[in-house]
């Protein structure tokens, strides 16, 4: 990772002072790209919030996963059609805390047809800076093929909560959409930029690592979330094992529909 997702990571952290480093800190390389499904977010008197504000200390009654201590291996891959929320969380990410992530989305449709992507809004739970990007062919993210770049400002907004033994979760943002027929929605790498693919994060001490850089080509399928609608299945990437043997790791994966769990191996 390089450029300006570096600079903007080393100016927050330069602005913000130095922040103290454990050995003890875990790798980014296990995280996952975790989403859940939510009955579309209607503001309440008890619930007013889609999301925590980073910048307070306190925790401000929200409709996100992280509120109710929910742990990304009991999120929800699978919603019926009409209008929902989905959240995206940066999940089993280290102790060191996340401070900017990048990533992409697709989903098929059109007019009244799957995933319409009129319809489709996001709503970041960060507070720092966002760089959207688009495919070539549709429009600039949320739009199908597009990618972004995001950050928390620092050191306040570090997001280290850590939820039952799945690590830190940081809740990245939330997307409402509308299907109207069965769909996917598929959480991908960042895929339109000139360093190459990217599902990437940036720890609050200035660490950056790019997981795609830890598992083999192809291997992002199963660390990225998917949101199925309809008949259409989804995918719980919490639900992505990583198991170390001496130097070497395996993902196994099982989930619903298939036939035999898949195996990768770190290079």
């Amino acid at each position: 990772m390089n450029g300006r997702f570096r600079y903007l990571t080393v100016a927050f952290l330069t602005a913000a002072g130095s922040l103290t480093v454990s050995s003890s800190w875990a790798s980014m390389t296990n995280a996952r790209f975790a989403a859940h499904y939510k009955p579309k977010f209607v503001p309440t008197e008890t619930i007013p919030y889609l999301c925590d504000d980073p910048a307070t200390r306190t925790v401000e009654p929200n409709y996100s996963p992280n509120f109710t201590l929910t742990p990304c291996t009991q999120y929800t891959t699978q919603g019926p059609l009409g209008p929902g929320t989905v959240y995206a969380v940066v999940a089993y990410a280290g102790s060191e805390g996340v401070a900017a992530v990048s990533f992409g989305i697709n989903y098929d449709g059109g007019p009244q047809s799957g995933i319409d992507p009129e319809l489709v809004t996001w709503t970041a739970c960060a507070d720092g800076l966002s760089f959207p990007n688009g495919d070539g062919v549709h429009g600039d993210f949320p739009q199908p093929g597009g990618g972004i770049r995001l950050t928390w400002l620092l050191p306040g907004s570090c997001q280290a909560q850590v939820i039952a033994n799945a690590g830190v979760h940081a809740v990245v943002g939330a997307f409402y959409i509308y299907a109207f027929s069965d769909a996917i929605l598929q959480f991908t790498p960042n895929n339109n930029l000139q360093s190459g693919p990217e599902f990437a994060i940036a720890d609050c001490g200035g660490v950056e690592t790019n997981v795609l850089n830890s598992w083999p080509q192809g291997a992002e399928t199963m660390l990225m979330s998917r949101i199925g609608f309809g008949s259409s299945g989804g995918l719980n990437a919490c639900l992505v094992t990583a198991v170390s043997t001496t130097t070497w790791g395996k993902l196994k994966s099982m989930y619903p529909g298939a036939a035999a769990p898949r195996t990768f191996r770190k290079p």
